[in-house]
C-alpha cells in the first residue's frame, strides 16, 4: 500500500491511503504557457507523480491515446482545441471515458465552472490555485477510481 502525503507542510498528518494506485501515477499536463507548464510538472515531481506535458488539446488527446495516463490537468484556453471539446472527447472515448480530468484555468466565472463540469471535468480550479487542493484532488481521483 501506498501512502501519498497531500500537504507540503510536514507539519500536517493527512494523508492519502490507496491500495491500487499505481507507483509513480502518470500526470498529462495540458497546459499551452510553457512555463506554468513546466512548474505544474515540477509540483507533480515534487508530490511523487510523473508527468508528461502537453501544450494543446490536439496533443493532449494524442498522448492520451499512445501513452499511459492515470489523471489529466487541463488548461481551458488552449490552441487548436479548447480546454472544453479537448474533455468532451476524452470523456467520450471508451478509452478515457474513466480518466480523471481537473481543470485548471483563469477562468473564474461560476458560467465557466458550471460548462467545465457538463464537459465532464472531474474538478475546477481557478489560476491561482492552491497546490495542495490540487495534489489532494487528483490523488483522491486517481484512488477512488482504482486506476
Amino acid at each position: 500500500m501506498l501512502i501519498w502525503p497531500v500537504f507540503s507542510d510536514p507539519s500536517q498528518s493527512f494523508f492519502i491511503r490507496c491500495e491500487h494506485m499505481p507507483e509513480r501515477p502518470v500526470v498529462l499536463v495540458v497546459e499551452d504557457d510553457r512555463d506554468m507548464n513546466q512548474l505544474q510538472c515540477k509540483l507533480l515531481d515534487v508530490y511523487g507523480f510523473d508527468s508528461r506535458p502537453a501544450y494543446t488539446g490536439a496533443e493532449a488527446l494524442e498522448l492520451c491515446d499512445q501513452c499511459n495516463t492515470d489523471a489529466v490537468l487541463l488548461d481551458l484556453m488552449l490552441p487548436e482545441i479548447d480546454g472544453y471539446e479537448t474533455c468532451r472527447r476524452l470523456k467520450s472515448q471508451a478509452s478515457t471515458d474513466k480518466l480523471p480530468v481537473v481543470m485548471i484555468t483563469a477562468l473564474d466565472g461560476e458560467d465557466c465552472r458550471k460548462k467545465g463540469m457538463e464537459a465532464g471535468a472531474d474538478a475546477y480550479f481557478t489560476k491561482p490555485f492552491d497546490p495542495d487542493q490540487v495534489i489532494s484532488t487528483i490523488a483522491i481521483l486517481i484512488g477512488a477510481d482504482g486506476n
